[in-house]
């Protein structure tokens, strides 16, 4: 009877074609919450009290008291409500968060009173696998970014934090880690191994930049990856996603799942390993912004189903954001819009399935051969994650002074007085007050925002080392430490190699912070010649300093010594000085490079091992170079001629068609001309050889005409590819060929300033333009480089709170929704936050243009610019600004951005206003006194205004306040409400327009 079931079996399973369905998707969340110490080491009480702020730190915890106190347990109590039995969720919790609201609490704050309650009942709750629903995960007490810090320090942080953990809260630890700032090493793996940890969140896109034919693109904000990180093959998966912010291709499924990552004790060779698990890069991105709805998960997870195809290892997305901040830490993002998440899953059960990562990881393990290696950096809220940390490492501006690396400096002279204090009396209280002070000077966002505030930031790690100064002199005896030795730096980052596009030299300075309290009798630079040219992850031996029969001997350079004022204050007591030194002559080799110091009394210390290809290009002139095109306003029946003068070696046309934003459309076949191919085979991009160089040195290519049918072309986008391997970006904003002479939306993105363009405002010698064409809007100034100081143009929708300037700059200005930036020492030039298609070029003119509708989801009837231009390095302070300081008080306020009504410069007559109604959660929420409520009425109405009213009621339905009263016409409006005269509680807003009516709750907390 078996063999005749076992028999039908075998025929069904042959006419199904012996195919079988496909395992579901796993979805995973990440919650981070955090908040610092704000004055070392200070409670945040006595902060207030001391007035070391202008605004008030008990208040900003205040306004997070939703992620703080209930709202993580009510989301995924609702996943447990319905049934789910793997549902769960992470969240990282800060130590210095815990102190924080135990002081809240404790100081009478009713916000926070028995606030850990929440918390440890959704610990208690286990999945069917009996894994807690909730996992407060590994983390560092005060949010260290790990990256920069070493062994001994990571686990003093995770130290700290477990038991801070097991006083306030149930259950055991965490068996894994999101590293603060998701900020990954492989040199981490030791330190969070030999504390308990199993497994690591890492970004992404740092599985993704060490594969073999990884698909670079300028548009993702990264510079290209170091040849001595490609080290895992090609996956073949590569695929663009739709219908998010996802500027690069992604890995469909080799980096959506866990594995194995190992690292190499560089004196024993001991290798250890935990699990990398991959957090993803562009949906944790677009889930932050407000959960279900704000990322489309239907029509985004859907495209990675049919890469899904491994039952034992199936697709894992983890969407890692902030928790308490933005739309991902509003009221809807964890009530109705995870109620709608919950909703979902429940229709499509066999499709997806959302899990804690513990669940996953115990049903679907990496096999134990599956390892891979991943590169340094952390995610893109930190200025896209690059594998230098440089939002930590800011370069030093035009006086060659940086407040990063010089609180770096201070740390790292901090650090020797700490260790040799606890080699000297461990137990007593000094030493232990100076690792105490010491931890909290790793504080990360103390790095964050350069200038701002008087320096009161860049001035905290000080602050607190000086303490530790005090404390740990007090510790005399036999020094037996070595010197401390901060990771090797160096610069550039690919010698020999681009950086977006631009050659550098092959020569190249490995720098550092050094310091002994003894002081130092050496300091050397240690580095070897790969003999096979791969970093071999297979015996290590280019992470020991032993090496072996794949590495040479090690040459050593002395290093010399460079110093630079401290410009904090309080000016610190002790600080490292900088020593670097200069590797020459070599090309085309990978070479491995660590720090060797010794101290007055013989003590030796060693750096970590870092390791770097470098390319070929020894410097030079890289010619004079030109690219045009003739006709220059072509139509679809030209034939196209590019030239590019003086180019003085091969190249390929790297082009695309219909671009829209960052993504190119593959050009139909009968377009190609002969000798073109996909570029690395799968496109989209088309790679077409130049004939030449010709005598001169120039190239040539004829394409077009454009007129074929199967395919309408509307625009060609292109860069250059050349013989060396070094590419032309047009200082990336790429090169666009406009079929019929328009841009978008009949705009011209040339570097001219377009004949649409309208003066709207002007000051101190700069220039605003603007067009509007709909849905298409278009800005415009005087490059960067005729400016003064790198130049942005800031656009929001609503007039609103003020945040910190953007690339870090000194002051603050209105909260933007997208803005144009470009670099004064390159011309570089782009887009940022923005949301809706966008196009930028700098030439003559700083151009710009950006899909509207796409940006706010409706077109509305005004927004508001400013343009800011500011020195060049981090935290360099406003120079000029457009519209006019109303204070000059280095700030960009609401009041000084221009209002700009779209039918004033727009190019049709009428404006079209589709969409629907909408009324949206006011934000803040909950607020203090001022909160906005934004809604919008469609053109359904014919242009025609109808009476809208919206008003506030309390709790009991009594009417609080009427904020409008009078005929709309179509528009998106945003509605201010200050309630100084109201008390704290729940209220009401309700909006009445025509025939439709909605409301809303909100928070306000006194």
């Amino acid at each position: 009877m078996k063999k005749i079931l076992l028999f039908f079996f075998l025929i069904a399973f042959t006419l199904n074609g012996g195919e079988k369905e496909n395992p579901p998707i796993y979805i995973a969340f990440l919650w981070h919450m955090h908040q610092p110490i704000y004055w070392p080491y200070e409670n945040l009480i006595e902060t207030d009290n001391n007035g070391r702020f202008p605004y008030s730190i008990a208040d900003i915890h205040n306004q997070r008291l939703g992620p703080y106190n209930s709202w993580p347990k009510d989301a995924v109590q609702s996943g447990i409500d319905a049934g789910l039995p793997h549902i769960g969720a992470q969240v990282s919790f800060s130590g210095s968060l815990v102190e924080n609201l135990n002081n809240l609490e404790a100081g009478g704050n009713g916000n926070f009173q028995n606030w850990k309650s929440h918390w440890n009942y959704i610990k208690t709750q286990t999945t069917s696998l009996g894994n807690p629903r909730l996992d407060m995960v590994g983390f560092g007490y005060h949010h260290p970014l790990m990256g920069l810090i070493d062994y001994s320090d990571i686990r003093k942080q995770i130290q700290a934090h477990k038991e801070i953990f097991s006083t306030n809260f149930s259950g055991n630890y965490s068996r894994g880690i999101f590293p603060p700032e998701n900020a990954f090493t492989p040199e981490m793996i030791p330190a969070l191994a030999d504390e308990g940890i199993e497994w690591a969140l890492i970004d992404n896109i740092h599985f993704e930049r060490t594969c073999e034919g990884y698909p670079w693109a300028s548009e993702g904000g990264l510079y290209e990856p170091n040849g001595s990180d490609i080290l895992n093959p090609n996956p073949g998966d590569w695929i663009q996603l739709n219908n998010l912010w996802a500027p690069t291709k992604v890995s469909a499924a080799w980096s959506s799942k866990p594995k194995w990552i190992e690292y190499a004790d560089p004196e024993t060779g001991e290798v250890t390993r935990i699990i990398g698990v991959p957090a993803d890069r562009y949906l944790g991105n677009e889930d932050g912004r407000g959960g279900f709805g704000a990322l489309q998960y239907e029509s985004v997870m859907s495209q990675f189903e049919s890469y899904n195809t491994d039952s034992e290892h199936p697709i894992l997305i983890v969407l890692h954001h902030d928790g308490d901040n933005y739309g991902g830490g509003s009221e809807s993002y964890y009530h109705s819009n995870f109620q709608n998440f919950v909703n979902w899953l429940q229709s499509n059960p066999s499709r997806f399935v959302c899990t804690t990562i513990q669940d996953y990881l115990d049903m679907f393990p990496p096999a134990q051969d599956d390892v891979i290696h991943v590169e340094n950096g952390s995610w893109s809220g930190a200025d896209n994650g690059d594998p230098e940390f440089m939002k930590w490492l800011g370069a030093p501006g035009d006086n060659g002074y940086s407040p990063d690396r010089n609180s770096w400096a201070v740390v790292t002279a901090a650090k020797n007085f700490v260790e040799q204090a606890e080699q000297i009396n461990p137990n007593a209280n000094d030493t232990k007050e100076a690792r105490r002070y010491y931890m909290n000077s790793q504080t990360s966002c103390y790095w964050y925002w350069d200038g701002s505030l008087n320096g009161i930031w860049d001035s905290n790690p000080t602050r607190a080392c000086n303490y530790v100064f005090q404390h740990a002199g007090n510790i005399t005896g036999t020094d037996n430490t070595g010197p401390s030795i901060f990771h090797p730096q160096r610069e550039p980052y690919n010698p020999g190699g681009t950086e977006w596009g631009i050659s550098q030299s092959s020569d190249f300075m490995v720098w550092s912070y050094v310091f002994d309290r003894s002081g130092l009798k050496t300091v050397k630079l240690k580095y070897r010649e790969d003999l096979d040219g791969v970093n071999s992850m297979d015996n290590h031996q280019n992470e020991t300093y032993a090496g072996g029969s794949d590495v040479g001997s090690w040459q050593e350079i002395d290093m010399t010594e460079w110093d630079i004022a401290s410009q904090t204050n309080p000016t610190p007591m002790y600080k490292a000085k900088q020593y670097q030194a200069e590797i020459t002559g070599i090309n085309d080799k990978l070479l491995d490079y660590y720090i060797e110091a010794v101290d007055s009394n013989n003590n030796v210390s060693k750096s970590i091992i870092k390791h770097v290809w470098v390319g070929n290009y020894s410097g030079g002139s890289t010619g004079s170079y030109s690219v045009t095109w003739d006709p220059t306003q072509p139509d679809e029946n030209d034939l196209i001629t590019i030239t590019i003068t003086d180019a003085g070696q091969g190249g390929k046309l790297h082009w695309g068609v219909n671009n829209q934003g960052s993504t190119w459309q593959t050009p139909d076949e009968v377009y190609w001309p002969i000798g073109s191919q996909l570029f690395q085979g799968t496109g989209p991009a088309v790679e077409t050889p130049f004939e030449g160089p010709d005598t001169s040195g120039s190239l040539t290519l004829q394409i077009g005409p454009f007129n074929n049918a199967a395919q309408s072309v509307e625009t060609i986008a292109f860069v250059i590819h050349y013989d060396d391997d070094t590419w032309d970006n047009n200082s990336g904003s790429d090169y666009h060929i406009y079929i019929g002479g328009g841009g978008q939306q009949g705009f011209v993105i040339d570097g001219q300033l377009d004949d649409a363009a309208q003066l709207v405002d002007e000051n101190d010698g700069l220039q605003l333009y603007a067009a509007w064409d709909p849905p298409q809007l278009y800005i415009a100034a005087k490059p960067a480089g005729q400016s003064g100081g790198d130049l942005f143009i800031m656009l929001a929708q609503n007039s609103g709170a003020m945040t910190a300037s953007p690339w870090a700059k000194g002051g603050e200005v209105m909260q933007w929704d997208a803005f144009l930036a470009n670099e004064s020492e390159n011309n570089w030039c782009g887009w940022f936050d923005n949301e809706g298609d966008a196009e930028q070029i700098s030439g003559t003119y700083l151009e710009g243009t950006i899909n509207l509708e796409q940006e706010f989801g409706v077109i509305p009837s005004n927004v508001y610019l400013a343009l800011g231009v500011y020195e060049n390095p981090d935290g360099g302070a406003l120079l000029k600004q457009v519209p006019a300081a109303v204070a000059a008080d280095g700030n960009i306020s609401s009041d000084e951005f221009h209002n700009l009504l779209l039918q004033a410069v727009g190019i049709e007559e009428e404006l079209s206003i589709p969409g629907q109604f909408s009324l949206e959660q006011n934000y803040p929420n909950p607020f203090n006194p001022e909160t906005t409520i934004k809604f919008t009425i469609p053109s359904v109405t014919d242009n025609g205004a109808i009476p809208v009213s919206l008003k506030i009621y309390d709790i009991l339905g009594s009417e609080v306040a009427t904020l409008v009263s009078e005929n709309k016409s179509p528009g998106t409006y945003q509605v201010r409400w200050n309630a100084s005269g109201a008390a704290s509680g729940f209220y009401i807003y309700k909006l009445n327009a025509g025939s439709f009516a909605a409301s809303g709750k909100m928070i306000l907390m006194k």
